[in-house]
């Protein structure tokens, strides 16, 4: 792509988003947005605070005192707890003791109530963030614009990311080859621009450090024209992101396998998913990333990538000879598999959470009665 031909597509976005709804939805959505992330930055910071006062005070001995199993799934090690402390049995004297004789009951006491309401403001957000950005591509995603975000999807370019209908897709001017390869022009500049909330998040846990870096590394790769390194880097975030996703009600109300195959993977996906019936966007997105991923992670001939040649080393393959475009559409897939395995584990954080607060409500009320 020239000069000329990105300029005419910046151009042609650029109208787009000038449309009056389109300006509404965007400056609805950055505001809430920005509120979503100051009530996660708090969340966090609470978080940490009561982590590492947690940590501070010796547990020894606890699981075996109070627990039926030292092998427990966390709701059930919650349901003991309530049932023995709204019986006021012995064994829950010696965790009172414990934190008593640690000086930290009030501060602890007092941060639990702080976070138990930022929690509640985040989800909040969270949910309003999310409803926005559902109605803005159910009002402005035209039939014509799904149909063609589905036929670019059918050879490869997921563009599902989108938030509002900002690339030109429509335009007669512009071919599916013209999209990816605004992504690469001028450095990779809209590809950079695209990651940038993945690449400066706050605080980030050590893996999610490490995440960065990898991304950081499939770019310096795509600048250096290294495409095979870009690609066995991506294969690596795209299998974090299905394991994370998979796994977001792992060990809640049963022990489950944290070891399964793709095909195991993708299923338990789709179970979370059908759990989410009102979020229909995503299992629309989903529809068309996982046969994609399964493709590429069987190898399979209809694949644009063979991912056995490039991470087992076959350099004796031409399949290895993968060019720019390949690399951007696997990023483009990682995109489009983390807003899933995001919303996923959000949601399914959620239900937990506030199942764990209701029951620890409803256990105080009965005991209350009882008095």
């Amino acid at each position: 792509m020239d000069g000329k031909k990105y300029f005419d597509y910046y151009l042609k976005a650029m109208e787009i988003r000038k449309t009056p709804e389109i300006e509404s939805a965007i400056d609805n959505q950055t505001k809430l947005s920005k509120e979503t992330k100051a009530l996660m930055s708090k969340r966090y910071e609470i978080e940490d605070k009561l982590l590492e006062l947690y940590y501070s005070i010796s547990v020894d001995g606890f699981d075996k005192s109070i627990f039926d199993s030292n092998e427990l799934p966390e709701h059930e090690r919650l349901m003991q707890i309530n049932a023995l402390w709204a019986a006021d049995d012995p064994r829950i004297n010696a965790m009172k003791e414990k934190l008593s004789q640690s000086g930290k009951q009030d501060e602890i006491s007092k941060l639990e109530e702080e976070y138990g309401k930022v929690l509640f403001e985040f989800f909040t957000a969270m949910i309003k963030l999310d409803s926005a950005l559902n109605e803005s591509r159910e009002k402005l995603f035209s039939p014509e614009y799904k149909a063609k975000l589905k036929e670019y999807a059918n050879n490869g370019v997921l563009l599902y990311f989108l938030e509002t209908p900002d690339a030109p897709i429509l335009s007669n001017d512009i071919t599916l080859d013209d999209t990816i390869e605004s992504f690469s022009f001028n450095d990779f500049i809209s590809l950079k621009t695209l990651l940038c909330a993945f690449l400066t998040v706050e605080n980030p846990s050590p893996s999610m450090s490490r995440k960065i870096t990898d991304v950081y590394s499939v770019i310096d790769c795509l600048e250096c024209e290294q495409y095979c390194s870009a690609a066995r880097t991506i294969f690596a975030l795209l299998e974090s992101e299905h394991k994370n996703c998979s796994s977001a009600m792992d060990n809640y109300f049963t022990l489950d396998k944290k070891f399964r195959k793709g095909e195991q993977r993708a299923e338990r996906i789709q179970q979370l998913l059908d759990s989410l019936k009102t979020q229909e966007y995503y299992s629309q997105v989903w529809d068309m990333v996982n046969p994609m991923y399964r493709d590429i992670l069987n190898s399979k001939s209809n694949s644009f990538v063979d991912r056995n040649a490039i991470v087992h080393g076959d350099y004796y393959s031409k399949k290895m000879d993968i060019g720019k475009n390949d690399v951007i559409k696997l990023i483009l897939l990682f995109i489009n598999m983390r807003i899933i395995s995001d919303h996923i584990q959000l949601y399914c954080e959620m239900f937990q959470k506030t199942l764990n607060y209701t029951e620890i409500l409803l256990t105080q009320k009965l005991k209350k009665t009882k008095k």
